[in-house]
């Protein structure tokens, strides 16, 4: 076959495989939806993704790598539970990072930003007043991540989303609770409001406070061997 002036086809390009399986692991990990302490078996996993076990195996090892899971016996992984110290110290890192998102974030945002933020808070407000908390947890994350990718670092944004990579089952425990309790005083609209005046120093104390706060009543939960595990009856009470 004679090609004139160049190919006319171009190579297809196909995400590898586990990446995609690296992809839905990493949100499922983000939303809170794997408990910690679970286990995640690989045959199970590529069952439920339709896929064979080495692009499972290949995107576990890299979320081991990044300590976000922890190999177990017999092909598993499991989701780390983490002590009250292990959160004081986690909890420090994401003020000093997010503190500082919000910050530029409040300077930087254009009107499409916040729009987007102001659409995502009502959105969690009617969640909360519906007892939805397991929709209220995913809106509550874009609505997080939503403030750090208008700071314009993707750097920082990957250091962050790691945070949340470790924390996010654990994060899971603050419903309902927690997010009930502290609906009156909210601190996702002292951020939107401080991003609306471009006030970044209220913005980050805004967010650092949320951080405190949640964290706070996670320790809470700490049993007598320091391992921070779901309050009683909180499963229940997802929606």
């Amino acid at each position: 076959m004679t090609v004139m002036n160049g190919p006319v086809l171009k190579k297809i390009e196909r995400e590898p495989l586990w990446d995609l399986v690296h992809a839905q692991l990493r949100e499922g990990l983000l939303a809170g939806r794997f408990a910690p302490g679970s286990r995640l078996t690989m045959r199970y996993l590529a069952e439920t993704l339709g896929t064979s076990v080495t692009p499972v195996r290949d995107a576990l090892t890299r979320l081991a790598a990044q300590g976000v899971l922890q190999f177990g016996p017999r092909n598993c992984a499991v989701v780390p539970e983490i002590s009250a110290a292990e959160l004081r110290e986690l909890t420090a890192i994401r003020c000093e990072l997010e503190g500082r998102a919000a910050f530029e974030a409040a300077t930087r945002r254009d009107a499409e930003t916040l729009s987007r933020l102001e659409e995502q808070l009502k959105t969690m407000e009617g969640y909360i007043a519906a007892r939805k908390m397991t929709a209220y947890l995913s809106m509550h994350r874009k609505f997080h991540f939503g403030i750090y990718a208008a700071a314009q670092m993707p750097i920082l944004g990957e250091l962050v989303e790691n945070l949340w990579l470790r924390c996010g089952p654990t994060l899971g425990f603050v419903v309902p609770e927690y997010v009930l309790l502290l609906k009156g005083t909210d601190h996702h609209k002292s951020a939107l409001q401080a991003m609306q005046r471009r006030d970044g120093h209220k913005a980050k104390k805004a967010i650092v406070a949320d951080i405190m706060d949640a964290s706070a009543y996670l320790e809470t939960l700490a049993g007598s061997d320091g391992i921070i595990r779901a309050p009683r009856g909180s499963s229940k009470q997802m929606a």
